[in-house]
């Protein structure tokens, strides 16, 4: 190749590279637009609302799920229509879709991974968990209706496929919401344990001849191999297992209700966990079977820099932290000290440095998942490295113990915006039940925050955030309304009014965010 064609090759090059870089900045501008009309006609408005057993379902969650199954119904059917061949490809497809759900142990080191929300991976593991159990129960019907093949029972193959057929039918009737919910714990378990049977018993079914059936479990059980290593090497090297300075250990303490009955109920009362680094904790020396249980906390703290502890704020339920309460309830003033294991920190991160303004909107412990963003929001005003200018701050409780627990961190955040006296926090507690002396009470060390009566309209809040005229600005300087974030971790009830509101305000660069956690209803 002589000169001229390198040449030539080269001023090429940079002329599609600057076409390129034209093409990307237009489609990024087309992206928000895009993105806009998505959040409104298809994320937010619910066609289905949220029901005890099902829902709630978006618009672009049923167009999502009738996608998925309208795809699998023509794998079966395509080609050869008879039944027998439909429901030999129902096997092997939901053999295909069984390897996505051997993927992982745990789903939070998965979705991590992947980079998307807990709760949006939860969402595509019961979509592909159904559709696998649908295309097995096809399998078997076409088997026992159509082929009508001898199936002796004491052969070891077929004894084996009846057996994975049970815990697969036992593991579709606990998997629904009615059996979930009541005991988690258990089914996590159980859930586990009930696959496994399930891999074993599909594997002595399958014949030594049909490979590719083979292969689809060897490839989900190889990733689920390869993914458990990974996670048990970091859970050593976090735990500081490989230095030998020992396990980590969960310092617990507990504020007692406000009432003296509160002390007899599970839920009358918060521990306080200070743990070195967090999500799911495993406690070994709470009871005889603690450690078979993994259990999910959110930190309440942030930090720029490295961190020894974090903070994770707790309210008893059941199990693990049933034991907790019981361990410390005793214990008014001072802690109790465990030895502890924990996973991650896990989490999908939401970059909230481009907003101009937020509100953060809260219920009961959803205020746990909220203090970090808002501690690195206020830290991003302080050190000029982000767009917020205001941060609004809506707490809703039922009882005043809660707020109480909570005044400490509340009172650090205060005491952290002191920017050129900024004061961009603004604090709003709103009690259901507790009566006030007045309808608008001071709480804490500064005057930034204030208690309240009875509930917030939410639409009236959200209007004046979206409109920008709660933020100080420069008099004779045109200032563009930057970007409103509404941020939410609260119970059902409040979060889909406000999911409503926020949809009438998309048109005014608001954007709207669920947390992680969402407290219980």
């Amino acid at each position: 190749m002589n000169a001229l064609n390198i040449y030539g090759v080269v001023a090429g090059g940079i002329l599609v590279a600057l076409c390129m870089a034209r093409a990307t900045s237009l489609l990024a501008r087309w992206a928000k637009v895009t993105d806009s009309l998505i959040t409104k006609h298809l994320t937010l408005p619910y066609i289905v609302r949220r029901h005890q057993l099902y829902g709630p379902w978006s618009r672009g969650s049923i167009l999502l799920h009738l996608s998925y199954i309208t795809v699998n119904i023509f794998l079966v059917f395509f080609g050869d229509f008879s039944l027998t061949s439909a429901g030999r490809r129902a096997g092997a497809l939901a053999l295909i879709n069984l390897t996505f759900l051997l993927s992982a142990m745990h789903l939070s080191f998965l979705a991590d991974y992947l980079d998307i929300t807990l709760r949006n991976y939860k969402r595509i593991h019961r979509a592909v968990g159904w559709i696998a159990i649908a295309l097995q129960t096809f399998h078997i019907m076409m088997a026992v209706l159509v082929s009508r093949v001898d199936f002796p029972v004491h052969e070891p193959e077929n004894f084996a496929a009846i057996l994975g057929a049970a815990s697969l039918g036992i593991l579709a009737i606990l998997s629904l919401p009615l059996f979930r919910r009541r005991v988690y714990e258990a089914f996590l378990r159980a859930h586990q344990v009930l696959v496994g049977v399930y891999v074993y018993g599909v594997l002595r079914h399958i014949p030594k001849r049909s490979h590719s059936s083979r292969l689809y479990i060897y490839i989900g059980l190889g990733t689920l191999g390869l993914t458990s290593v990974l996670q048990l090497i970091m859970l050593l090297y976090r735990n500081g297992l490989f230095a030998g300075r020992g396990p980590p250990r969960a310092i617990v303490s507990y504020h007692q209700g406000e009432k003296a009955e509160d002390y007899d109920n599970i839920k009358g009362g918060i521990i306080k966990i200070r743990i070195i680094l967090p999500r799911s904790v495993k406690m070994p020396t709470v009871s005889l079977w603690s450690w078979t249980q993994t259990h999910p906390f959110t930190i309440t703290s942030w930090s720029r820099e490295k961190q020894d502890s974090l903070d994770l704020f707790v309210q008893p339920r059941q199990g693990l932290s049933a034991d907790l309460l019981r361990y410390v309830r005793p214990i008014t003033e001072g802690s109790v000290s465990f030895l502890a294991l924990f996973t991650g920190p896990h989490g999908h991160y939401e970059p909230v440095s481009g907003y101009e303004s937020a509100l953060v909107v809260a219920s009961g412990f959803g205020i746990a998942t909220a203090i970090p963003y808002i501690r690195q929001m206020i830290y991003g005003y302080n050190t000029c490295t982000s767009q917020i200018r205001r941060l609004h701050l809506v707490w809703q409780v039922e009882s005043m113990d809660i707020a109480i627990a909570a005044q400490k961190l509340l009172n650090s955040m205060l005491a952290d915006d002191v920017m050129d006296d900024g004061y961009i926090l603004n604090i709003s507690i709103y009690m259901d039940k507790a009566q006030l002396a007045q309808s608008r009470l001071p709480f804490g060390e500064h005057k930034r925050a204030f208690l309240y009566q009875g509930t917030l309209g939410y639409r009236d809040i959200i209007s004046q955030e979206a409109s920008g005229a709660l933020i100080e600005r420069l008099p004779n300087i045109r200032d563009e309304p930057g970007e409103t974030l509404v941020m939410v971790s609260a119970t059902d009830n409040i979060r889909d009014h406000i999911r409503e509101v926020t949809r009438d305000y998309l048109h005014q660069r608001v954007n709207f965010l669920e947390l992680e956690y969402q407290p219980c209803s």
